[in-house]
């Protein structure tokens, strides 16, 4: 019997996706099964737009460790609220995170496992911890876009941050 993550077909691999995540916040609607696969978003919860992505390590020859990059679109910032990523290994599921638009780059957020730990850990979570995740970040966002600030500026960059939620 396939698992759930088996499948090498993109499509059904993203629906599966969309469902587990919709299936685990009490009260959420699938926009894909209202308004077919090429919606801006992919749930609504508690008047929060998600927009999941699923994704396999990327792994070159030239890279000693694994990647996994979700690609983005520009419609992609202005239509979600927070982006929940699934960080697939083999066929199961190895992370979940969830990401406030204003942390996610323009284009590419890449994961890379290094040494046990992964970029983004602080918004890891998992299947049964989405909507506590959500929540949590809310609360936090401004002191952690705050941060965020700093951290850049000591770093000696000029970034600016999304706007907020």
């Amino acid at each position: 019997m396939k698992t759930m993550f088996e499948s090498k077909n993109c499509h059904l691999l993203h629906k599966e996706a969309v469902r587990l995540v919709n299936n685990s916040l009490p009260g959420s609607v699938e926009i894909d099964s209202l308004m077919g696969y090429k919606t801006s978003y992919h749930i609504r919860w508690n008047d929060v737009k998600l927009l999941v992505k699923v994704a396999r390590p990327s792994r070159k020859f030239s890279q000693p460790r694994a990647k996994w990059f979700y690609a983005l679109r520009e419609k992609d910032h202005e239509a979600t609220d927070f982006f929940i990523l699934l960080a697939l290994l083999e066929s199961r599921l190895e992370a979940i995170y969830v990401i406030p638009k204003v942390f996610a780059p323009a284009v590419y957020i890449t994961i890379t496992k290094l040494d046990g730990n992964m970029r983004y850990s602080y918004f890891r979570t998992d299947i049964q911890n989405i909507a506590a995740k959500i929540i949590e970040l809310q609360g936090k966002l401004p002191k952690l876009m705050e941060v965020f600030k700093e951290a850049k500026v000591l770093r000696g960059g000029n970034y600016e941050i999304r706007k907020s939620l």
